[in-house]
């Protein structure tokens, strides 16, 4: 329970809204209750889960409670229903690396939860996460839970996930369980890793019980084909549904392109091919055998794989199945079945079937080298109220279509409220059309003129091929319509990584030249970034926008010796000279003055502070006194947040995380450094911006506002201060926490309004219910 305290004066009432993407980001499993219409929750990767709001059609996120100081629940790898319980929601999920994971609990629709741990380690951005159902309810005994987990076994829970118990399942590696009505049948996907035959042949996938988990055989599947380039030979069974007469599963194989071998059996690293689609038979209570039922009778392995499978309640025998890494070489497909397998139609293939249509402007074909966006299409749902109404998945978010079963079902995105995409940075231009600057992963970069509705595209070339994952920009606080950008080059080679740069504004971009030649490790460093999806590093520029100085990025870290400067706006470019950085293991990340077109400032991996004097020419350390962390990487593993304040020469603020936020002031012409701990001692101080300092006023002539986000006194949340942290005044609630939190600033020319780049809600402004402010 928030409370105010000497430093903390006062709780401004604010609204938070996301300027919205939407979608962006993979949603990896769907779940509608069995026996109440208009119950349907979906899970992502990194987002946490949303329900769908029927009467508003438009999803509502299920995690704004979630803070930077447990992010568990933004990685869900399962989510479970209780057909007797429709209030009742079941949620696993956890972050990667710790021993165990979390079991969230809720018996109002996922508005609040309580918690329990789960005795493995549970992560939902894992490969292999588009696999299910791994989370289930017995429906003999809804106090009793099964969990599939991903490489701790099949586990039981008889007490609502109280205590749990690992059952005699040969494998570790699992991917999905199913249990029948009386609890007594229990077939269980695996990935065959723990039984593997051989570092590049898979064990057996499926296994089945007939006495409660007490023992388990295996149930028979497929023979795999053996395919000579491909990691890992071996089938394993991806998703599975049942509909009173048949166990429908899907079975895909590590595809040839996959670069993870255990668990690389999704979509999600690389590929999946020789797809297949069984449908298990019954006889006397057990499961006799299995029909071959895979779409448009398929012979041979297939060069992609299948996703989700879909049956219907209110008419026995409709099935729905999606393809998976079929774009790959073609296009995706959804097939529709009206007898159970036995036959199949094309519902959806690319743009070409199905009357596709996007409601969001980034996903349109002329921007995606005028082909579908549509991948990763791992789940598929048909609701089991309206078999016209089907959803499925993708990398980039939720579609369906309200008309399944006609002949032109007229699919189309339906994301609205999703907002689930990685944001990097953000920067509140001084001026311009441009009101917001969103740095995000996967799809680049928006630039908003308003903050209510979805941009027009990301940072594109001039055929609308989009560049993807940005990293960070620098714009002119002299020239409103320049700045220049990090990008990665587009999974589908239509695009390069580089620096990116625009002088109108951010309507068109020009990506510049790259600096060859100046060294041989600079030489293989950009013909990587030239490879798809490959980060470009770190960038500043000078105020008048022609001198650069780029840190080339070798993956997540920005190497001293691949620092490169230009003086002419990135059209030519010299190797920039770093006196007493480590060859080796030096780290650089640069920004620029926003005032002096010749300095620009650096920070190492250790805490070292770099001056330039010289338009970025060289860099020489200046003594400051920084705690010893890294500032050295980028992406999401970049811990720190560093800004230069405008209007002034030589003041940066530093939000170094649990060591607190710093006030450096560096004096021009002595070349003296004072730094100042503006945050007291325990105090944590994770991300900062600069904003207007009172309504109405000069952002670059008067005192700034800084915004934060951090434990102040212990409290953890977001705040505002207008003496250098001095005191505070807390602006968010426990409901209005965001989950992981990247970047933060404050708007320049509107007083109360920041912005907020998380790592699993989207991009987010607040502004302060309080009249008389945003203004």
């Amino acid at each position: 329970m928030f409370c105010i305290t000497d430093k903390i004066k006062a709780e401004i009432p604010y609204n938070y809204r996301n300027a919205p993407i939407p979608g962006g980001g993979y949603v990896t499993g769907f779940a509608f209750h069995g026996k109440v219409p208009d119950i349907l929750y979906a899970r992502t990767d990194i987002g946490g889960v949303y329900r769908y709001l029927y009467a508003e059609k438009r999803w509502k996120s299920l995690i704004d409670h979630v803070t930077m100081m447990d992010i568990a629940e933004s990685f869900p790898i399962a989510i479970a229903l209780d057909n007797d319980k429709p209030e009742r929601l079941y949620i696993a999920c956890g972050v990667n690396g710790e021993p165990n994971g979390k079991l969230c609990i809720s018996d109002d629709y996922g508005e609040s939860f309580t918690y329990t741990p789960i005795p493995t380690m549970v992560h939902g951005n894992l490969s292999g996460r588009g696999t299910g159902m791994r989370l289930v309810v017995d429906e003999s005994d809804s106090d009793t839970l099964y969990f599939a987990s991903q490489t701790g076994g099949l586990l039981r829970s008889r007490d609502v996930g109280v205590s749990w118990e690992k059952l005699p399942l040969p494998e570790n590696y699992t991917t999905f369980v199913w249990v029948s009505a009386d609890g007594m049948t229990i077939v269980a996907g695996t990935a065959g890793l723990t039984t593997r035959r051989d570092e590049r042949h898979r064990g057996h996938s499926m296994y089945v019980s007939y006495d409660a988990g007490e023992t388990f055989d295996k149930l028979a599947e497929p023979e795999c084909y053996e395919i000579a380039d491909c990691k890992m030979n071996g089938m394993v069974a991806s998703r599975y549904d049942y509909d009173g007469k048949y166990l429908y599963v899907t079975m895909n194989s590590t595809g040839r392109f996959n670069y993870i071998v255990d668990m690389g059996y999704s979509c999600d690293t690389g590929d999946v091919i020789g797809g297949r689609v069984l449908r298990y038979f019954f006889r006397d209570g057990r499961i006799a055998g299995y029909d071959d039922i895979t779409p448009m009778g398929a012979s041979g392995y297939l060069d992609y794989g299948f996703g989700g499978i879909s049956s219907c309640a209110v008419e026995p025998g409709l099935l729905a199945c999606s393809t998976l890494c079929r774009e790959l070489k073609s296009v995706e497909a959804v097939y529709i079945s009206h007898d159970y397998g036995n036959s199949w139609r094309v519902s959806l293939e690319g743009l070409e079937k199905g009357g596709i249509y996007f409601n969001t402007s980034y996903m349109k074909p002329q921007y995606n080298g005028g082909v579908s966006i549509l991948h990763w299409m791992s789940d598929i749902k048909i609701n089991p109220f309206n078999k016209d109404e089907v959803w499925f998945n993708s990398g980039t978010g939720v579609f369906g279509s309200d008309k399944f079963t006609s002949d032109n079902a007229q699919y189309h995105d339906k994301c609205t409220g999703i907002e689930e995409t990685v944001h990097l940075n953000v920067y509140a231009p001084l001026g311009g059309d441009v009101k917001l600057l969103d740095i995000v992963g996967d799809l680049g970069a928006f630039a908003f003129d308003k903050l209510d509705e979805p941009c027009r595209n990301s940072f594109d070339d001039a055929e609308g091929n989009r560049y993807i994952t940005c990293i960070n920009a620098d714009l002119s606080d002299e020239n409103y319509d320049t700045a220049i950008v990090t990008a990665r080059g587009n999974w589908k080679r239509k695009t390069k990584g580089g620096l990116v740069r625009t002088d109108d504004g951010f309507k068109t971009f020009t990506r510049l030249p790259m600096p060859y030649g100046l060294s041989d490790a600079i030489d293989a460093k950009l013909h990587e970034i030239e490879e798809p999806n490959v980060n470009a590093g770190w960038v500043a520029m000078s105020p008048d926008t022609h001198n650069i100085v780029w840190s080339i990025a070798d993956c997540i870290e920005l190497p001293s010796k691949l620092v490169v400067g230009s003086h002419d706006g990135g059209q030519t470019y010299f190797k920039v000279k770093i006196d007493g950085a480590d060859d080796n293991n030096g780290k650089l990340k640069v920004f620029a003055d926003r005032v002096n077109n010749s300095v620009f400032y650096g920070f190492g991996e250790s805490g070292q502070f770099y001056v330039s004097t010289d338009a970025g020419e060289s860099f020489n350390i200046a003594a400051a006194g920084l705690p010893r962390i890294d500032f050295g990487s980028i992406d999401t593993a970049d811990k720190t947040e560093i800004r230069v304040e405008g209007g002034q020469t030589g003041v940066i603020y530093i939000a170094t995380g649990d060591t607190g936020l710093y006030k450096l002031i560096y004096n021009l012409e002595n070349g003296g450094v004072t730094l100042m701990r503006l945050s007291a001692d325990g105090d944590s101080v994770f991300r900062i911006g600069l904003g207007l300092g009172r309504p109405r006023g000069d952002y670059l002539k008067e005192k700034k506002a800084v915004y934060l986000c951090g434990v102040i006194d212990g409290q953890y949340g977001f705040y505002r201060s207008f003496d250098d942290c001095n005191t505070y005044e807390r602006i968010n609630t426990d409901r209005q926490m965001f989950g992981d939190i990247n970047s933060i600033d404050g708007d320049k020319r509107v007083f109360g309004r920041f912005f907020i780049a998380t790592g699993s809600r989207g991009v987010i402004y607040g502004e302060a219910c309080v009249e008389g402010e945003n203004i």
